[in-house]
């Protein structure tokens, strides 16, 4: 799991004056681990609902499980129906970790992807 301190640290950066924020990185980030084949929200679309909850774990509740978990939840909410039905929000936890995991790390650029599923 992320560490809060590394996650606020790479958080306020994104945020400082003059940064592109943190949604062009987590929206690489989804697009990392596949949203993409999703199709709809796109990765950009999902990382503007995403950076959300990123602000609130940094600057209110500071739980990097509660934020894992809400990304689990969007992710759940946002992604295809499989069979007709919805897998819990657990299944989701491995993907919302590695999001973190990128975003923090900022290293996408030297790694190859690999799919959400």
């Amino acid at each position: 799991m992320v560490r809060f301190d590394a996650l606020r640290a790479r958080y306020l950066d994104d945020s400082a004056f003059g940064s592109t924020g943190a949604v062009p990185a987590l929206a690489r980030s989804l697009d990392h681990i596949g949203w993409r084949s999703v199709r709809e929200p796109t990765p950009d679309e999902l990382a503007g609902y995403l950076v959300e909850l990123l602000d609130a774990c940094v600057h209110h509740d500071r739980d990097v499980l509660a934020l894992t978990h809400g990304i689990a939840s969007v992710l759940r909410d946002a992604g295809p129906l499989l069979d007709g039905g919805l897998p819990p929000v657990e299944a989701y936890f491995p993907a919302a970790e590695d999001i973190l995991r990128l975003y923090v790390e900022n290293r996408l650029t030297q790694l190859p992807p690999t799919p959400m599923f």
